[in-house]
């Protein structure tokens, strides 16, 4: 499956995820960012892990933050850390602290505190 060309010009917080990513993670990873209200964009792509996915994410984000999903985690990136320096890396199952997560990134965005992920 191609992957899906994300629309550059509307600022969005950008997800990309694997083929094989959890369904409902990325709902998780929505309703978070929705009770935020910051707009993202998802598409799918495969051959990376969730941490590659992140980076590549917040690199093609106008907001600069970006999440990775695939089978086994979620992770939020924001484009001027390190590749190999996520801020948060939570497993996909965890449906609380995935939905966390997403509110995370919008606040990133949004320069507020981030919620505790315990």
């Amino acid at each position: 499956m191609p992957a899906i060309q994300l629309e550059m010009t509307k600022p969005s917080v950008h997800i990309l995820m694997s083929p094989d990513a959890p369904q409902s993670a990325l709902r998780q990873l929505t309703y978070g960012m929705e009770e935020e209200g910051i707009p993202w964009e998802e598409a799918p792509k495969g051959g990376m892990d969730a941490l590659d996915l992140a980076w590549e994410a917040a690199q093609a984000s106008r907001l600069e933050v970006g999440l990775g999903l695939d089978r086994q985690f979620v992770v939020l990136h924001y484009s001027k850390l390190s590749q190999d320096r996520p801020l948060y890396r939570v497993p996909a199952r965890q449906s609380d602290q995935v939905r966390i997560l997403g509110a995370n990134a919008a606040r990133l965005v949004k320069k507020l505190p981030l919620k505790p992920l315990d």
